[in-house]
Parts: structure tokens; sequence; C-alpha cells
């Protein structure tokens, strides 16, 4: 039976494969010079299939010819790979399954959101978009805080005509699911920062120009510092303008006593 020649491609998925080794004495790349040699010989039927494929040092293979060297060690190696393929095919498909699972979890998690949604702003439902604002916000949120949050939203911001949730009130509570997501989980995670964004609003309403964005900055700096809630309160009700408290605030900050 003609040869037929091997690929570039294939031949490096034999060498890998077998971690460029020679399957039959161990000698290893780049000490010997690496072939890819038939497990069933070529002249015997053997194909260029995967499985019957093995890498061979060049002084194995010279001294193979068509004949198989060891059979009993061949057929371990093509068992062995038979073995080892199986596994994979096993893994992958356990793989697969978590994969699904967690796919129909988070379907079955979205669709949860969105009937507690339309429970709670009857007769209104999402829509496609909305459902897909739902499935981000649980990518970013646990779903019992979306939860929370929606009954926070709609308890606060809907409004009722002739016993029925507007459209408009809806439709504004909607918006603030996601903001209250993420306030909820900065509390959490920064419980002080209430506090600081009254105190910035107290800098904001006494001036006539501040910059709320470095107000929060500082203030958060000196209260990790250690200066109380209540000194940041008093020193933001004394403030004339912003310069001035922006000085008071890093003379604070300053001070190493």
């Amino acid at each position: 039976m003609p040869r037929k020649a091997l690929t570039k491609s294939l031949r490096f998925e034999v060498f890998k494969r077998d971690s460029f080794t020679c399957q039959y004495c161990g000698a290893t790349a780049p000490d010997v010079l690496l072939h890819v040699d038939h497990i069933e010989p070529v002249a015997k039927g053997g194909a260029n299939d995967l499985l019957n494929l093995i890498t061979s040092c060049e002084p194995c293979n010279a001294g193979k010819s068509d004949r198989r060297l060891n059979d009993t060690t061949a057929m371990s190696k093509k068992r062995s790979q038979l073995e080892q393929l199986q596994a994979r095919k096993e893994q992958l498909e356990l793989m697969m399954q978590w994969q699904k699972g967690l796919l129909e979890l988070e379907r079955s998690s979205e669709q949860e959101a969105a009937d507690y949604w339309a429970n709670l702003v009857s007769p209104y439902q999402l829509n496609e978009q909305g459902m897909h604002q739902v499935a981000k916000l649980l990518q970013k949120f646990p779903l019992t805080n979306v939860l929370e949050a929606m009954r926070i939203a709609a308890r606060q911001y809907v409004m009722l005509r002739n016993g029925k949730p507007t459209h408009e009130s809806v439709n504004k509570a909607w918006d603030y699911v996601g903001r209250i997501c993420n306030v909820k989980k900065a509390d959490s995670e920064k419980p002080y920062l209430k506090d600081l964004l009254y105190i910035r609003a107290i800098v904001r309403n006494r001036l006539n120009y501040s910059n709320e964005r470095k107000a929060l900055e500082l203030l958060e700096d000196a209260y990790l510092k250690g200066v109380s809630v209540e000194d940041l309160k008093q020193l933001a009700r004394r403030a004339q303008n912003w310069s001035s408290w922006e000085d008071d605030m890093h003379e604070l900050l300053d001070d190493d006593t």
C-alpha cells in the first residue's frame, strides 16, 4: 500500500500528545530526532489515524521497518490512548452538563426576578429589553439583592391611579432598580459612605460651586485617616466657599497628630 504523507499539523499533534518522547525507548527531543511511527504498519493496512500513530526516535523507527518492535507495548499504548480519550470524553460531557445546569439556573433566576417584578407592578411586565436588563443585573448582583431593590423601587416610586400603577411611574421605578442595587452594594462594602454622601450634600448646598468627585475623595481620605463624621459635618457647615473648605480638608489630611 502506498504511504500517504503525514501533514505537519498531524505530526505536531502526535508529538504534543506524547510529550515529544519516544514511546519505545523514552528518549526525548532534542537529544534525538523524532519521527511519527505507525503502530499498525502501513504495509499491513495501518492508517494515518491519530490512534494509530506514535512518537518514535530515529533509531527505534529505523530498526522497526514494517514490523512492530513489541506488539504488547504497541497494544498497551493504543489501549492507553483509547482509555485517555474515553476519560476526556466523559469529562467533556460532565463539563457540558455543568454548563447546561448553570445556564438553566441563570434562566430560572431571570424568570423568577421577572415574575416578581410583574407581581409588584401588575398588570405590567418586563418586555424583551427588560429581560435583557434583568440578565445584566443578575450578572452583577445576587438574586436576593435584585428582588429587594425591585421591592424598594416599587414601594417608593410606583404611583396608583384608579387602583392601578401608572405606566410612567412603573418605568421610573424600573430605572431605579439598578441604582438601588449599586447603593446597597456600596453600603455593604463601605458602610460609612452614606454619611459621607450626606456631608457632601451639605457642602454642595452651602456653596455656589463644588467639585463633587473631589469632595467625596477628600471626605473618604479624611474618614479613613480617623477624622470623625461629626467633625466632618461641622467643617462642612462652616464652609464659606469651595477653596476654603478644600484648604481645611487638606489641612486635616496633612495633620499627622
